[in-house]
Formats: C-alpha cells, sequence, structure tokens
C-alpha cells in the first residue's frame, strides 16, 4: 500500500491531494512524501527502510502550486509519483 506524507505551507496545503495519488497508485509498497514549501533546502531523495521498502521525497514547486486549481495539483503530484517510480524501477 502507498503511504504518502505532506510536508507543506498552510498556504499550499489544502492544494495537495495524498487520497488521490495514493489511489491512482494502487497496492505498491511504497512510501512517497511530498514536500511543497516555500524554500530552496528540500532535495529530491531516496531510501530503502528496514523493511526494505522504498521511500521517495518528491519536491513540488512552491510558486506554480500557489497558483493553480486543486486537480491541476493532483495531476502535477501524480505525474511526479509516477515519474519518480518509474525512475527507480
Amino acid at each position: 500500500m502507498v503511504k504518502i506524507t505532506l510536508a507543506a505551507n498552510e498556504e499550499v496545503y489544502s492544494l495537495l491531494d495524498y487520497e488521490y495519488v495514493s489511489q491512482c497508485l494502487g497496492d505498491l509498497n511504497v512510501n512517497i512524501l511530498f514536500s511543497c514549501v516555500n524554500s530552496y533546502d528540500w532535495e529530491d531523495d531516496s531510501w530503502i527502510n528496514e523493511e526494505g521498502i522504498p521511500s521517495f521525497i518528491i519536491k513540488l514547486p512552491y510558486e506554480q502550486v500557489k497558483t493553480m486549481e486543486k486537480e491541476q495539483v493532483r495531476e502535477l503530484m501524480l505525474e511526479k509519483a509516477q515519474e519518480r517510480l518509474q525512475a527507480a524501477a
């Protein structure tokens, strides 16, 4: 099961829809942290935890997300997750 965590500024938090992405990705055994904060210090990262479950941090472009509709953000999140998962395969 996909486990999704969010790290986001209050201004954009309500636009992030982890349930949509989780449903679209199905039964993958993976952890994803979406970061959408007003900072340049975050970098995409990945690792495998003690149970062998891959984990990914995916940075979303804060300034862009601020100007988007929720449906657009959903698609961006799904696109970024799929890209990251394909790159890791």
